[in-house]
């Protein structure tokens, strides 16, 4: 039988994740039943909504218990399926991925992922759920006007990467706010006009006035705290926030 080592959350962080808090368990390797895949893991993301799941205390997402699999977000190639609408072979995308090396996942979470256009892992990043959420948040929430100006905050990370560059692509004037000046440099070659580094800012206000001459429409908030009151200080009237 094939190995199947298990990441298994063992103790909850108390500040950053450390690898302590994972035991690796060899486990044996699940079956399909009715309505399940059995897949081959491929592909796994690590998303930062994850953490509050380690977390014993309430959050939007159900939390892992100690002696829990960890699961998320994958890729993988169906072994043996128990729906009909899925067969040996095909490649799937599901946020019931258990962080090991075969997995079983509900038939009703799986999607096919084609491969013609993209990457598979495509499906964890900009053709999944951070690209929709970049999309639906800059386009269908805050729907900006071209030429307003757009500040997005985690401007490299996942969402902020895609959502500059749909800004740049639909006429809008992206300014990214990033921790690192490394990582301002890659924005702007994404398409960011100007960038703010909120780690090293002795003034975050004044610094995001100067980035936003014209102050700010839209902000597009993926991380709250200092840099949301800065952007709120420079919002024009009419401005929108999505949070």
């Amino acid at each position: 039988m094939a190995r199947n080592p298990s990441w298994i959350l063992r103790s909850y962080p108390s500040a950053m994740p450390t690898t302590e808090n994972w035991a690796l368990e060899d486990r044996p390797v699940p079956e399909a039943s009715g309505g399940e895949l059995l897949v081959k893991t491929l592909w796994l993301s690590v998303d930062p909504y994850m953490r509050g799941r380690i977390s014993p205390a309430k959050n939007y997402a159900a939390g892992f218990k100690l002696g829990d699999l960890m699961l998320g977000g994958g890729v993988g190639e169906v072994i043996s399926s128990g729906s009909s609408d899925f067969r040996p072979g095909q490649i799937v995308m599901s946020d019931y991925f258990g962080w090991q090396p075969f997995t079983v996942v509900p038939a009703s979470s799986a999607k096919i992922v084609t491969t013609t256009d993209a990457p598979m892992q495509a499906a964890l990043s900009y053709l999944g759920m951070p690209g929709l959420t970049a999309y639906f948040s800059l386009l269908k929430t805050a729907r900006p006007k071209p030429g307003e100006t757009v500040l997005i905050s985690a401007a490299s990370g996942a969402v902020g990467q895609i959502a500059g560059q749909i800004a740049r692509i639909k006429g809008l004037d992206p300014v990214a706010v990033a921790g690192t000046d490394e990582k301002l440099e890659w924005c702007k070659e994404l398409g960011y006009r100007a960038g703010v580094n909120h780690r090293t800012s002795a003034d975050l206000v004044a610094d995001v006035a100067a980035a936003c001459p014209n102050g700010v429409d839209v902000f597009i908030d993926n991380t709250a705290g200092p840099i949301h009151d800065a952007a709120m200080l420079n919002l024009n009237t009419f401005g929108r926030v999505v949070v």
